[in-house]
């Protein structure tokens, strides 16, 4: 019997789950359990997943299309697949985002941007120990291969392969007139190189403070994130 753990609000799914002839194990108990399988419903609940590492592959149900997964609408055959062991599982790319004494991961992007409206800041960014430019703007983006198609997509960035090994990385609202926005290597860092304006640091959407100026944050490569597959599940990006 497969063992299906269940995250986000999910009494209805868990009842889905048992009647496919699984075992449902819901809410914090599931990210601690030795459950097979994840489905996580709603981006909240799988950023905890990412979050937590528990190991076992994730389904993002309704999580954002940068994500992939499923729909809300395809739950019921997606549990029901989850439930009978018919999946598969791939792995996601990670970024490993280090911000002085802060380290943590994400699936999408990562973006830095003045904390107050219409206020612009500076940004240096660097690849490999290499100056790339420096940039004048609301803010900078650096998405994954699947982050590449949300925010960083809806910013005018450039849309990369899911299997390609590199980073988007687009300036937001650039003070320039000509378009700036790059693909680079990582290991890369973003630095704030101006005191006039607070700057915070988003990780998938979610605030993890400020970044401070002269401090570079630093992108690399993290563990991967370990996704399951089903029939309905739609790709990211060039899949």
């Amino acid at each position: 019997m497969t063992r299906v753990g269940v995250l986000g609000d999910g009494a209805t799914a868990a009842d889905l789950v048992r009647d496919a002839g699984g075992e449902a194990v819901v809410g914090d108990e599931a990210l601690d359990s030795d459950a097979d399988v994840l489905a996580a419903l709603g981006e909240d609940a799988l950023l905890d997943a990412l979050a937590a590492a528990p190991g076992a592959p994730v389904l993002p149900v309704g999580a954002g299309d940068e994500y992939g997964g499923v729909t809300r609408d395809d739950l019921p055959d997606a549990l029901a697949a989850l439930a009978g062991g018919d999946y598969e599982v791939d792995e996601r790319p990670t970024l490993a985002v280090g911000a002085g004494e802060r380290t943590v991961r994400a699936l999408a992007d990562v973006m830095l941007v003045t904390d107050e409206p219409a206020r612009i800041s500076e940004y240096a960014v660097a690849t490999r120990g290499r100056d790339v430019d420096a940039v004048r703007a609301d803010g900078v983006v650096v998405a994954t291969p699947a982050g590449s198609h949300g925010y960083a997509g809806d910013a005018n960035g450039p849309l990369l392969s899911a299997d390609a090994d590199a980073l988007a990385v687009v300036p937001v609202a650039p003070f320039r007139v000509e378009r700036v926005q790059w693909v680079l290597d990582a290991p890369a860092t973003v630095t704030v190189v101006r005191e006039e304006a607070d700057v915070s640091l988003l990780v998938d959407g979610r605030d993890r403070g400020f970044a401070a100026p002269h401090d570079p944050v630093e992108l690399d490569w993290g563990e991967p994130f370990p996704v399951a597959v089903v029939a309905a599940s739609r790709g990211v990006g060039f899949e």
